[in-house]
């Protein structure tokens, strides 16, 4: 049997069991997703991932991300959760961050793949949904959220999408994007931890950029030997030609990083990849000067992304690489 054909077979196999889980549940009583027995790929024995604070707050409350399904179609499937608390009880109160109430972000485990969308709340249930564009493969979702009173932070759920899938390489590290027609540049400074990060069109120079989410830009970072997840939030700038952000990149390792901006009333994502410390040096021969890059993105354009959505995004299409 070819691989393809393998994958299929699991994935359809999954859906079978989900189907039956579910049908035991609803004969049985309430449904307990504490024992639905998938296995996420997580330490956790549920479909269910514990949170880690995204900005290194000292949170002590424990919250889940819930799916509906964690076997979905490719395409555009409505993806369906919840956010619970330690009690298991559905959170149905949410502080505003960056004018919305949650940030949804999706990345393909490969890091090749990255969606920032914005669900709709049912308030009399807790439950979130939103319509998302995802090929196959399997994708970590990053719920980005602040209870009503309580700290900002991040519960992630891992989600299987059907398909036929074959994963990307992370490649050697790269501190230019090029996206829609603009050319992003990034410069990391270590010893201050900050991120800034350059805007031109057609060789000049951004400097009308649009405010997206009550800022000029935002910056989200993976680490790839674990997905860990950092949302980095900018300091305040002029719109354009800079975005700078602060971030601290606590821990080594290689990273992809995503900055979405907006300008000509559309939003667009730009990513990148970077080193930390000296993880990477056997993969990028230790550098990841500027000069490389830009000798890296004259050979390739892989940096090119898409841009989906309108202005706000309420009705859940968001944008993404």
């Amino acid at each position: 049997m070819r691989t393809w054909q393998k994958i299929l077979a699991y994935v359809a196999a999954l859906v079978v069991v989900f189907g039956v889980a579910l049908w035991i549940g609803q004969t049985a009583g309430p449904f307990d997703t504490d024992d639905d027995g998938h296995d996420t790929g997580h330490d956790s024995d549920s479909a269910r991932v514990h949170l880690e604070p995204a900005d290194g707050h000292g949170h002590d409350a424990d919250y889940e991300l819930a799916l509906a399904q964690d076997v979905v179609a490719s395409g555009r499937p409505t993806v369906a959760f919840r956010i619970l608390d330690e009690s298991g009880d559905p959170v149905t109160s949410y502080d505003v961050q960056h004018e919305k109430q949650l940030h949804l972000i999706a990345v393909r485990r490969d890091l090749a793949e990255f969606r920032h969308v914005h669900p709709r709340l049912d308030p009399g249930t807790g439950q979130w949904e939103v319509p998302i564009d995802l090929g196959a493969g399997s994708w970590q979702l990053y719920a980005d959220f602040a209870p009503t009173d309580e700290d900002p932070t991040v519960a992630e759920a891992e989600l299987m999408v059907a398909g036929d899938f074959t994963p990307e390489e992370l490649g050697p590290d790269r501190l230019t994007s090029r996206v829609d027609g603009y050319e992003v540049h990034l410069e990391r400074d270590a010893a201050t931890s900050t991120v800034s990060l350059h805007v031109t069109r057609d060789g000049a120079e951004v400097t009308d950029l649009q405010p997206y989410l009550g800022a000029y830009g935002h910056l989200v970072a993976i680490r790839a030997d674990d997905l860990a997840y950092l949302h980095v939030h900018p300091e305040e700038s002029t719109p354009g030609p800079e975005i700078g952000f602060h971030a601290e990149f606590e821990e080594d390792g290689r990273y992809r990083l995503f900055l979405d901006f907006k300008h000509g009333d559309r939003v667009h994502t730009a990513d990148f990849t970077i080193t930390v410390g000296d993880a990477g040096d056997d993969e990028t021969g230790g550098g990841d000067t500027d000069e490389d890059m830009d000798e890296d993105m004259d050979e390739d354009m892989g940096g090119e992304g898409d841009d989906h959505g309108d202005d706000d995004h309420d009705d859940g299409e968001g944008h993404g690489h």
